[in-house]
């Protein structure tokens, strides 16, 4: 019987040390690359030449449609896409806005806004999900990517340059993944402007744009082709977005401040598609400021107080967001008379902030590699659903968001 117990004994403990050691079990690919083309508006996969995206989505999953956050811009979007938190939680409200807390402006194009943590730290984007977690993470080129987010950043990260060409920023990240096996990243972040850059120059219907999308997918071939070279193309999953679309606009379709309200009683938080103004101290109440406008108000123009936008929004709650909200219908903007003559001149063609539903703003999803279903075309989705489906196919837990499985039960291999 001793001996019994003892050889029980043994038994057990060589099964608890076999518990012990037995490794975590890896992911289905070695490598996720998360690349966003900025601007990529949902239909342009069908109304250009893109033969190496139009590849990946028909060998992978594709959604019909990528419904971008309110509003439609940039910043927001990238930093919702990465942390599955809408603008209001995250707390990047727009390219540009006011910080009552803090009497300063965030400013897309200010460095300052890009290194400072104050700004980013109400959300936790995928790469500080994954080093906390263990997982290397490079970024070249993201926003949100460049500060340190409660103590962690990314393992390798680079500072926007609009001025770096494609191909080299391509190259640059094949160059981080020819590293040693052990350095090498399990996540990286790859960013293009240039669709957006011309879209808005251009207009989303020009050949122009056109040849910008042809450019882009060119190099993500070259990048596929680096991957190769490195024998990571079989073990690599591909998740490509984009921010928002592009609709056509111009200067016969403006709304001015000035024709709705007395500007002097206001600061103007930003106008475009989408603006915001916030009564000046000692002037008037904000539901005030909104009456006022609403009863000058053309019908192409949409106004709310802060916490009374549309619910579908999810633009309330936080101070960063304007007092009043002002949003115009698609093609139309909010705009000032100073300086507009000269102004009207050089007009951009295409633009993005309006309504995420009208259908210019979709914008594009597809997902290929080891990791996900083949040949699936999905319907329409939220663009806070992408974090979770990132956390999953790198085996993360994700922190607290809005986003839930659903995209990840449609696109993730089971």
């Amino acid at each position: 019987m001793k001996r019994l117990r003892a050889s029980l004994v043994l038994l057990a403990t060589a099964f608890a040390l076999v518990s012990c050691t037995t490794p975590v079990q890896p992911t289905r690919a070695e490598l996720l690359v998360l690349i966003s083309i900025d601007g990529f508006r949902w239909d342009y996969l069908q109304k250009y030449d893109a033969p190496t995206l139009k590849a990946l989505a028909a060998g992978g999953v594709h959604a019909t449609r990528l419904t971008p956050s309110f509003p439609s811009k940039t910043f927001p979007n990238h930093y919702t896409l990465v942390t599955g938190l809408y603008p209001a939680h995250h707390g990047i409200v727009s390219n540009w806005f006011y910080d009552p807390a803090s009497g300063d402006t965030f400013g897309m194009s200010k460095p300052a806004s890009n290194r400072e943590e104050r700004w980013w730290a109400a959300g936790e984007p995928v790469w500080i999900t994954a080093e906390k977690q263990g997982v290397r993470s490079f970024c070249y080129f993201w926003p949100g990517s460049e500060t340190e987010n409660h103590g962690a950043r990314p393992s390798r990260y680079k500072p926007f340059d609009n001025k770096v060409p494609a191909p080299q920023r391509v190259d640059e990240l094949l160059g981080w993944l020819a590293g040693p096996a052990a350095e090498r990243p399990r996540f990286c972040t790859l960013y293009f402007d240039l669709v957006d850059t011309i879209g808005h120059k251009y207009g989303p219907v020009a050949p122009e744009t056109g040849a910008a999308v042809k450019e882009v997918d060119h190099n993500v071939a070259r990048l596929l082709a680096g991957l190769t070279r490195l024998g990571l193309r079989d073990r690599t999953d591909l998740v490509i977005v984009s921010d928002h679309g592009m609709s056509e606009q111009g200067p016969d379709r403006v709304i001015f401040l000035e024709d709705l309200m007395k500007v002097s009683e206001v600061q103007v938080d930003s106008s475009g598609p989408v603006g915001g103004v916030r009564p000046k101290p000692g002037t008037i109440t904000a539901a005030e400021l909104a009456e006022q406008i609403r009863t000058k108000a053309p019908p192409q123009l949409h106004v709310w107080l802060r916490d009374e936008s549309p619910a579908r929004y999810h633009y309330r709650g936080n101070p960063r967001i304007p007092d009043v909200v002002l949003l115009a219908d698609d093609h139309w903007n909010i705009e000032s008379k100073v300086g507009w003559p000269n102004r009207m001149l050089t007009y951009s063609k295409g633009n993005h902030g309006w309504d995420p539903a009208t259908p210019n703003m979709g914008a594009l999803f597809l997902a290929s590699g080891p990791s996900f279903r083949r040949g699936v075309e999905i319907p329409d989705v939220e663009n806070i659903h992408l974090y979770n489906l990132l956390c999953a196919a790198l085996g993360l837990k994700p922190a607290p968001n809005d986003g839930d499985d659903r995209l990840v039960r449609a696109a993730l291999a089971q």
